[in-house]
């Protein structure tokens, strides 16, 4: 179920950065580039109505879900952030390895899928523990309310707690690549989208990033938090 059109909504996600081939690749397959805030020439053989519900988010990979809040809350939200950040240690490295395309819901949903190490396993359960005081709602508990989905016990804990049934020892992230697919073949579609992505097995990021969400409108970039102090290039790097 969607959020009032006057709510708004903060989301904690992995964008590379804007000259990052991987980033460039990614905003063509959604027709929109979130960093510059504008459509974009998309991939051949793709449909503008393939990525209508993955495309107002941008390329990315979720850290923390797209939740509501109250406008105010950002401030206290970047906050927070910075001092998860900052409680890592210095060695550590966010990595996802081991990338690969699947299909999800029955060829509806198609996607980017990597493992994260563990240091990155640790920031997104840190992140969703400690930002879940800003939470003034979400797309979860109105879907669990209605009894449209999340009914299972453990979902529905999660969502009591953390607001979401996502994420935690269950976490899976990814690219969204196309949602919803209906051009009658998703198998196709995932094997060229395997061939264009294959070079992108495994990603480091330096930054991580926030975004809000104005009602219906596209998200857009609030700020991206470095994850220690350094010389290093923010954003994603390609490794062999």
């Amino acid at each position: 179920m969607s959020a009032p059109a006057d709510s708004v909504r903060f989301a904690v996600y992995l964008v590379p950065p804007a000259e990052d081939p991987y980033y460039r690749l990614g905003s063509a397959a959604l027709g929109y580039d979130v960093r510059a805030r504008r459509d974009v020439e998309r991939l051949p053989g793709t449909r503008a109505e393939w990525v209508s519900k993955a495309g107002p988010f941008g390329f990315h990979a979720t850290i923390v879900e797209a939740f509501d809040c109250a406008p105010s809350s950002f401030p206290d939200i970047e906050r927070e952030i910075e001092a998860c950040l900052a409680s890592l240690s210095p060695s550590s490295v966010l990595e996802l390895s081991n990338g690969r395309i699947e299909t999800w819901d029955g060829g509806e949903v198609i996607v980017h899928r990597f493992d994260p190490n563990s240091a990155l396993h640790a920031l997104h359960v840190l992140l969703l523990a400690r930002l879940g005081r800003f939470v003034t709602g979400s797309s979860f508990e109105r879907a669990m309310r209605s009894g449209e989905k999340y009914q299972e016990p453990h979902q529905k804990a999660r969502i009591a707690l953390l607001h979401t049934p996502r994420g935690l020892d269950t976490w899976e992230p990814h690219f969204t690549l196309a949602d919803p697919y209906g051009g009658g073949d998703a198998e196709g579609l995932a094997a060229d989208f395997d061939e264009r992505f294959e070079l992108y097995s495994t990603l480091k990021f330096d930054t991580v990033t926030l975004l809000r969400q104005n009602g219906t409108q596209p998200y857009e970039i609030v700020r991206d938090f470095p994850v220690r102090d350094s010389s290093v290039n923010s954003g994603s790097q390609q490794t062999s």
